[in-house]
């Protein structure tokens, strides 16, 4: 606990990155304080994705300085918009403030389950994909340029490669503070998981369910219940920049719709308009794949605001209506089978029936299952239906059909055409049911929790303690689930000792004890599935393989299988790519696929080639010294 108490001021700061640049202009909005502040963090994320573009056009590198040059920017846009419509009359003030309370309950709750999950904020994920966004952050900084246009790192003598970058911009900004691109990274997941989730809930219920303002309070609390997301991102993949997409979705949402509301006039509406085009801005930002889900699960919400006037709408009208919906919806569909991604590697492994299950109890991806959220979001969609907010229900409908094609669905190609551009991938499809789902259960929460006001205050108490107490019943068996993904975190996700199936504890140090021994220009050589291309991470030294997958060239191609034995093949590959250090971390893989890609980098200590230099249990540094 040492260890987080002494990040605190770098959590400070993550926070301020997430929400001062855009604050300024999310006060030139008409709306609740709560409004505000989700607006304020859309607004500064995309201002972060702004200027990690704008940065290299600008000859400037990577720091809050180019951030801040377009957050001026931004502020200025609003202040003028704002000055524009300063006739329309203010927003009534919230009087409800205890959404702030759960609010503030939610960022404790999501930061103790991930400071006890992760353990240490110096523990690294362990898990395939965080080999590549921990040296992606090192890479910024080693440039000093995050665009995504130029996340070259795995393809080396590229001039240009697209790849969104958000997370990182935003991590590399905090490692001055927190010491090092693990802790940053670290310190940036509670941030955007204690903050921002909450936060972009509560804004999507206060937003859509009006009528209802408790539904607000209730839906950051009633996401602890989600196993799927967020804190299965951190178990699978990891998947941080989906992660933070994902986020960022129900605050698109809600500001989509707060866009066609009425009464802001004008220059208010244009405000709510471009601070919906900055949450998908960031979203795309993060990860494109994110933004597509939102467009989808916001389809319902436009079509049913199209339609509305079709009653009393001329010919003419009636004609422009349908023609739009049906541009949109074939660009829609040019965009979705572009983005397509699809890999084949997930397969369906449920049945219909199953799936269905885990959608009513809101518990997909074959994890435990709580009894309490399926029921409060059952409850969600009959006030809906009472509410006659058809809309909601065919959004929520969307998420549902995209997760039983991903969690059954036998017909591969069909299966893929629709969720191929989540990779095919379960898990993200299954992320979405949260989106919606979380909401209504937030309001169901609201619809419970008035139900046993009227009836205490009626005089049935003793019926009131009962339901009560099978609530809190109900939420219990939600603990298991968060238990088991908090589990998994401390003992696979972060585990770090000697024994971590990554990086381990003895190779850390190793990293620590060879920092100064390595010159600049050194480079260095090891199989990235142990931990080896971390290096990059940990101390900025080059690394042949900074990630498992790339376009490394020939030269790295034929060391990876072949330097084992040696040869003067191997030794004018040597020659040609700079090495000068090759690192041994054992057997033991983070994701065994991928092993015989790697295996001339494996049992070297019998190598003609190299020499020991370091040594800290099984993890060894060599320097090559064989090839005259």
């Amino acid at each position: 606990m040492a260890g987080w108490i002494g990040q605190v001021p770098a959590l400070l700061v993550a926070i301020a990155i997430i929400v001062l640049p855009g604050l300024p202009a999310a006060l030139c909005l008409r709306a609740s304080g709560l409004q505000r502040l989700g607006a304020a963090i859309a607004l500064s994320l995309a201002i972060v994705a702004t200027a990690s573009v704008v940065a290299p056009v600008l000859g400037l590198g990577w720091s809050p300085l180019p951030v801040a040059i377009v957050a001026s920017i931004v502020t200025a846009v609003a202040a003028v918009l704002r000055w524009t419509g300063r006739r329309v009359p203010p927003v009534a003030r919230s009087r409800r403030p205890l959404v702030w309370v759960a609010l503030g309950a939610a960022f404790l709750g999501w930061t103790a389950i991930l400071t006890v999950g992760i353990v240490d904020p110096s523990h690294p994920s362990q898990l395939y994909d965080g080999l590549f966004h921990l040296n992606a952050v090192e890479f910024i900084i080693q440039n000093s340029d995050a665009s995504p246009l130029h996340m070259t790192m795995v393809t080396p003598g590229a001039s240009t490669a697209v790849y969104p970058t958000l997370w990182h911009a935003v991590v590399a900004l905090l490692v001055p503070v927190s010491g090092g691109v693990v802790a940053a990274t670290n310190i940036v997941t509670v941030a955007v998981i204690a903050v921002i989730w909450p936060v972009a809930l509560a804004c999507l219920a206060s937003i859509v369910f009006r009528a209802h303002p408790a539904a607000a309070f209730w839906a950051p609390l009633v996401a602890f219940a989600f196993s799927v997301f967020p804190l299965g991102f951190l178990n699978w993949g990891v998947l941080y920049p989906n992660l933070l997409g994902n986020v960022l979705l129900p605050l698109f949402l809600a500001f989509v719709i707060r866009a066609f509301s009425s009464g802001d006039g004008p220059a208010g509406r244009t405000l709510w308009i471009l601070t919906a085009a900055a949450a998908a801005g960031a979203s795309a930002a993060a990860h494109p794949s994110s933004l597509l889900a939102g467009v989808v699960l916001v389809v319902p919400f436009v079509v049913w605001q199209a339609l509305r006037p079709w009653p009393n709408a001329s010919r003419t009208r009636r004609v422009l209506t349908i023609s739009g919906l049906l541009v949109g919806f074939a660009l829609l569909v040019i965009i979705w089978l572009a983005a397509n991604v699809t890999t084949h590697e997930w397969l369906p492994g449920v049945t219909m029936s199953q799936a269905l299950g885990e959608v009513a109890f809101l518990s997909p991806v074959g994890r435990s299952t709580g009894l309490l959220i399926g029921l409060l979001a059952a409850i969600g969609v009959w006030r809906v239906v009472k509410d006659r907010q058809w809309w909601v229900l065919f959004a929520y409908g969307v998420s549902i059909a995209f997760y039983l094609a991903a969690a059954w669905l036998p017909l591969l190609s069909l299966r893929s055409l629709f969720v191929g551009v989540w990779y095919d991938d379960t898990t993200r499809v299954g992320a979405l049911l949260a989106m919606w789902g979380i909401p209504l259960a937030g309001l169901g929460a609201a619809v419970v929790v008035a139900w046993l006001r009227a009836h205490w205050a009626a005089g049935s108490r003793a019926l009131v303690v009962v339901i009560a107490a099978l609530l809190v019943l109900g939420a219990a068996t939600h603990l298991r689930p968060l238990a088991n993904d908090v589990s998994y975190m401390r003992n696979s996700s972060y585990f770090f000792t000697s024994d971590s199936q990554g990086l381990s504890s003895d190779e850390a140090a190793l990293f620590e004890d060879i920092a100064d021994r390595l010159d600049d220009d050194d480079i260095v050589l090891g199989d990235p599935l142990t931990g080896a291309g971390l290096l990059f991470a940990y101390t900025g030294n080059d690394v042949v393989f900074p990630h498992v997958t790339g376009r490394y060239g020939a030269d790295a191609e034929l060391l990876a299988r072949d330097f084992a034995t040696g040869g003067a093949a191997v030794c004018d590959a040597i020659t040609r790519l700079g090495v000068t250090h090759v690192l041994d971390f054992g057997d033991r893989q983070l994701f065994e696929n991928h092993w015989t890609t790697f295996d001339g980098l494996h049992h070297l200590g019998d190598s003609d080639l190299l020499s020991e230099v370091d040594r800290v249990g099984d993890a060894v540094l060599y320097e090559v010294t064989g090839c005259a």
